[in-house]
């Protein structure tokens, strides 16, 4: 997709995993699909599971994770039927499963329990310490803004109802606290999403949209808003990202 990238990156999500790319990068490949996409992502779902794991069983990071760690960290989170069935073999002790070409109905075992059907059954009844080797989610911030829905609102029976713009001061208090979407130092004023088709003479876009900016790069989008988003992203997608963290994070809801 070209050899130039930008300095600011984003965190680019694939099927399952994420990749951390640079914004440039993330516009090209979006919505695109590729076999190398897919094997990096993997690898990094993988590498960051696998760092998730050690550092809740021993909290090193230097050091493999061992088959025990794994095994003990999936009972204890309650995941055994996620190991693979090659995995949970080797924990038990058993032999690899052969793989044949071939198979006869005599080498078919009725009732053969698999690898792990049985870790579940002997770990069943273990009484598991609390708080011990367990990944524990973090406090959801509290609600600053409840969004009400009216499905039969009387302006949506309107042929042309006129325009009412959304506003909320509780919320754009919020935003203010928030870093910087371009650089993370603290925001000054909310931003509100300029052209687009939002805003206007003694207008603003609604409150929902807008977003954290400090000073230096409030004024550089004033000052010119195509050259800024040349520079760091459409103001757009800027804001599409903070309302999902703001909905992720219970902030909106």
């Amino acid at each position: 997709h070209g050899d130039y990238h930008h300095s600011e990156t984003v965190i680019h999500r694939y099927g399952t995993g994420a990749m951390v790319l640079c914004w440039h990068c993330d516009n090209q490949l979006r919505d695109q699909t590729s076999e190398s996409l897919e094997q990096l992502a993997q690898q990094n779902l993988a590498a960051w599971m696998i760092d998730v794991i050690r550092h809740a069983m021993n909290g090193i990071q230097e050091r493999e994770l061992s088959l025990a760690e794994l095994s003990w960290w999936a009972v204890c989170n309650q995941v055994v039927d996620a190991l693979p069935e090659a995995v949970s073999r080797r924990s038990l002790g058993l032999p690899a499963e052969k793989i044949r070409s071939v198979y006869r109905e005599s080498d078919i075992i009725p009732g053969e329990q698999t690898a792990t059907s049985i870790l579940k059954q002997r770990t069943k009844n273990i009484a598991l310490p609390p708080h011990t080797h367990q990944q524990q989610n973090p406090p959801q911030e509290k609600t600053v803004v409840s969004i009400a829905v009216d499905p039969e609102s009387p302006k949506s029976f309107m042929k042309r109802p006129k325009r009412r713009r959304w506003v909320n001061e509780k919320y754009t208090r919020w935003v203010k606290t928030q870093p910087c979407a371009c650089c993370g130092k603290p925001a000054d004023d909310p931003h509100h999403l300029i052209g687009h088709g939002q805003g206007g003479m003694g207008t603003k876009s609604h409150d929902i949209f807008t977003l954290p900016l400090c000073r230096e790069h409030h004024n550089e989008l004033h000052a010119d808003p195509l050259a800024f988003e040349e520079k760091h992203g459409s103001q757009v997608d800027l804001i599409f990202r903070f309302l999902d963290h703001a909905f992720a994070t219970g902030v909106l809801g």
